[in-house]
């Protein structure tokens, strides 16, 4: 065991939205529009839970028990973000979901890439470059969206954008700029401000909530036979 040099509340806080967004994927995989959406969306999945298992292993060296982080929690000990908690609406909700979520986390995790640990350091550019991908993506289909479903589009952003800031003012102040340049192209072709958010009284300062994960999502998450993870 070894003594972190990094904030490992927010590390856990990014690894469990990629723990969570994984599952969101896999489980909305068939409302694809064409065989590539399918594997598309299994490719954000995977890279998600393969970053999520990863930053797990990091905490692990720090003194966390790895069993206990990959299967060992119940919905009120996970850290992910609150704008993966309702269920997405519309493929439209969907595209804003994932690239908003992507956003944050890519935001947060840049700030390690000048970490003095080397693995944290490499896993922050390995986020970037994978989020970078899956944004593109998503931009590509709401830029389709918009073009026969503004109104959808629009609701969409408008709720998971609140949601969006929230965290990122709570839990990576220092990410919000470059956040908000990463959504800025959406942003412009929404027509849209930025939201004004205040902070929640019954916010969870490590966790990055204000409630414990819903029992839908978490039905979804959690390890249905912790045998079969072993």
């Amino acid at each position: 065991m070894t003594n972190p040099t990094y904030n490992t509340d927010a590390v856990l806080r990014v690894a469990d939205t990629k723990l969570v967004l994984g599952n969101v994927c896999i489980a909305t995989v068939f409302n694809g529009r064409s065989i590539g959406d399918f594997a598309t969306l299994l490719a954000i999945s995977g890279t998600a839970l393969g970053a999520a298992r990863a930053l797990y292993r990091l905490l692990e060296q720090g003194g966390s028990d790895y069993g206990w982080l990959e299967h060992g929690r119940d919905a009120s000990e996970i850290a992910s973000a609150e704008v993966l908690d309702s269920a997405p609406e519309s493929w439209a909700d969907l595209m804003v979901t994932i690239y908003l979520t992507e956003a944050i986390t890519s935001a947060a995790a840049a700030d390690w890439q000048s970490e003095a640990d080397p693995l944290l350091a490499n896993q922050a550019r390995m986020i970037a470059r994978d989020s970078a991908f899956h944004s593109a993506y998503c931009l590509g289909w709401l830029k389709i969206e918009l073009e026969e479903k503004p109104d959808t589009v629009r609701s969409a952003f408008v709720a998971r954008m609140a949601q969006a800031m929230r965290w990122i003012k709570q839990c990576a102040p220092s990410a919000e700029a470059r956040f908000l340049a990463d959504v800025a192209h959406l942003l412009d072709l929404l027509n849209e401000s930025v939201p004004t958010v205040t902070a929640s009284a019954l916010w969870d300062k490590r966790l990055g909530r204000s409630a414990p994960v819903p029992s839908g999502l978490w039905e979804i998450v959690r390890f249905k036979d912790v045998e079969l993870a072993r």
